[in-house]
């Protein structure tokens, strides 16, 4: 965990570089709605969900590196050779909703979000039986 002090002066970046990697995210799941078995679509949506992870680490907020990680890892493996089912697309939606409400619930001054993980572990496990991956059992918890 970064100081408050630290926090703070990077905050404002933080917010930033996540909101636009969400909004590519969102862009590339639009395009797989489309087309589902777009392999750069799915490259593109795997590829921000990795910096979104690396972004959140760096700035030590594990809960949400922890999640996008695992979000990542379910598509890398559980989208070939078949396209993402209609049910795959939604519950990655709903897994970027909860990024982006979770990134605007981080605590300003802190950084810490004072949430559980039940959502994330809910999610998880629907998108490995929609994508055919199993859930990761790393540490997902909140700080």
């Amino acid at each position: 965990m970064l100081s408050s002090n630290d926090w703070q002066q990077k905050h404002d970046q933080f917010l930033s570089t996540t909101q636009a990697l969400l909004y590519k995210s969102e862009e590339c799941l639009a395009h797989l709605e489309l087309i589902s078995d777009d392999e750069d679509a799915i490259g593109c949506l795997v590829t921000s969900l990795r910096k979104l992870a690396q972004e959140a680490q760096a700035a030590s907020v594990s809960c949400i590196a922890d999640f996008s990680r695992q979000v990542c890892q379910s598509l890398e493996t559980g989208s070939h050779p078949h396209p993402l089912s209609h049910e795959a697309l939604l519950t990655v939606k709903n897994c970027l909703t909860l990024i982006s409400w979770q990134v605007e619930l981080l605590d300003p001054n802190t950084g810490e979000l004072k949430m559980d993980n039940e959502e994330q572990l809910e999610l998880l496990e629907k998108l490995a039986s929609t994508s055919r991956s199993p859930v990761s059992s790393t540490n997902t918890a909140r700080q």
